[in-house]
């Protein structure tokens, strides 16, 4: 886990040399005529009359040699990036387009922002990436002191239903550490687990559940639950898919204990469908059902991305299609390699 604490530590270097960043480009402020354009005319003019005027003549002297005239810099052109210069497209779009139908992709650059979607509208069962969403939520009602993430939940189960699973060591008993539950609905998108935590906080919304969903962008928020009573509900597409692994990114950015703790239970995910390169830490989630099979990951590779698949090529009966997780490591390799080049 020595990986973990370099990056978060190297987080907060970063956050020090911002700040000093700051101090610096307000230093800058007199040498740089085009930061002129976000401060008041009269602030504009003092700057400009302390650069320019000449000395003032004493009455009754002789005269002096006029003050040679003040060398403005020429301020640098600002070059326009083009769009989405990092990754070849056309390699991409030539990859995706030989897969099913049902197949869409979202990437993100996560240091330049650049971003590659690929039939980002189609739309699809969310299955179990849903609970990456409703994590989110809980761990930010938590921290807001809405809920208490370190108390426990009820044992919905009979003794022998969490035998062998996660939750093994709590087969029986009447309640289960929230913590607890959350690992396993992470990291083995355990059923039963979520079960436990939508008994106790519902995912609708009643509880605020779909004004969360609404908030992040989603484009579809008020279709998508989470209950006891119906299970996973609703409908998304890639671009949804994306914004909520950006928003899961800034919240494991903040680096509170709650942050941290959720983290771990992503990067402790155990499924393989995109391709990871080995040695690098992912953050990650999976769906699979019948007409859906997705996967979403944080890859904290040296240039950090974001990468998701939605296809319409899962079966309940069958957790890892092989066909679509095949397409899903070569994606994963293209998008990889052309990051790491």
């Amino acid at each position: 886990m020595a990986t973990k604490t370099k990056r978060r530590r190297a987080g907060k270097a970063l956050i020090g040399l911002i700040m000093a960043g700051g101090v610096l480009c307000a230093a800058a402020y007199g040498l740089n005529p085009m930061l002129k354009e976000y401060f008041p005319a009269s602030v504009e003019s003092a700057v400009s009359t302390v650069a320019t005027a000449a000395p003032e003549e004493e009455l009754g002297t002789v005269d002096e040699p006029a003050a040679a005239p003040v060398t403005t810099a020429t301020p640098e052109p600002v070059l326009e990036e083009t769009a989405f210069q990092g990754w070849d497209t056309a390699v991409l779009d030539a990859f995706c387009a030989q897969q099913p139908s049902g197949f869409s992709v979202y990437a993100q650059d996560l240091e330049t922002g650049e971003i590659y979607t690929y039939n980002d509208e189609i739309e699809y069962y969310p299955a179990s990436t849903l609970k990456a969403a409703y994590a989110l939520w809980l761990c930010e009602q938590a921290e807001q002191g809405v809920l208490d993430m370190e108390g426990t939940v009820n044992n919905l189960f009979s003794f022998g239903r969490l035998e062998g699973g996660k939750l093994d060591a709590y087969d029986g008993c009447a309640t289960i550490p929230a913590w607890d539950v959350m690992y396993a609905m992470i990291t083995v998108s355990d059923n039963d687990a979520m079960d436990m935590l939508v008994s106790t906080w519902p995912g609708s919304e009643e509880t605020g559940f779909c004004d969360f969903l609404n908030e992040l962008g989603f484009h579809a928020p008020y279709s998508c639950t989470m209950t006891l009573e119906d299970g996973i509900q609703g409908i998304m597409n890639v671009q949804d898919a994306g914004l909520l692994m950006q928003a899961l990114y800034d919240y494991f950015e903040t680096g509170t204990g709650t942050a941290l703790q959720l983290m771990d239970c992503f990067l402790d995910a155990e499924h393989t469908a995109l391709y990871i390169p080995e040695g690098v830490e992912a953050a990650k989630k999976y769906g699979s059902w019948d007409y859906a099979f997705h996967d979403f990951t944080i890859v904290y590779a040296e240039h950090p991305y974001i990468l998701c698949c939605m296809t319409d090529q899962g079966d309940q009966n069958v957790d890892f299609p092989p066909a679509v997780v095949e397409a899903m490591q070569e994606l994963g390799q293209l998008i990889y390699e052309q990051e790491s080049a």
